[in-house]
């Protein structure tokens, strides 16, 4: 009976330690800026972060960087691949090439770009063309995330990472 009394006083000291953070992966919400989310640009190359789908067109590489963009790049030599430029565009997740023009998404709208003496052109932006490719309030898979907060500003995508004690999960 002695023996057991310290046994039992460990046991109840390390239930009541139990309030340690629970890390897990899951998605986290990316905000943006109302103005920005439909403005589109050509920009310098930049490192591939949380690379997507890809799309070969003639000697160009197209990958979507999750939620952000499209990075460009040159394979006509496919020993050295030489990354050409980044399209920043809020909510990418989808890319296309036919006949030089570039179709992809931001958010729920389809987007056909078209690149010519290395200026960037919407050709044309189809508002709502797609109704559950994104959503700002539930991320793009099932599990833990952390819940969105209006203060903060409007969801334009959900990045995959380490979360601290999610609140939210489906």
């Amino acid at each position: 009976m002695k023996n057991l009394l310290p046994v039992l006083t460990g046991l109840a000291f390390l239930v009541s330690c139990s309030n340690k953070e629970n890390e897990v992966t899951g998605y986290a919400p990316v905000y943006g800026d109302l103005s920005e989310i439909k403005n589109v640009s050509l920009t310098a190359a930049q490192s591939v972060e949380n690379g997507g789908k890809v799309y070969v067109w003639e000697d160009l590489l197209y990958q979507v960087e999750t939620g952000k963009g499209i990075h460009i790049t040159d394979i006509s030599d496919p020993a050295a691949p030489e990354q050409k430029a980044f399209i920043k565009i809020a909510g990418a997740q989808e890319v296309a090439v036919k006949d030089g023009l570039i179709y992809t998404n931001s958010l729920n709208d389809l987007v056909i770009l078209k690149i010519e003496n290395n200026q960037l052109q919407i050709v044309k932006r189809m508002p709502a063309s797609f109704e559950e490719l994104f959503s700002p309030v539930l991320p793009p898979e099932r599990g833990p995330f952390e819940c969105p907060d209006k203060m903060k500003g409007t969801v334009i995508g959900w990045q995959k990472r380490t979360l601290t004690n999610p609140a939210c999960s489906y």
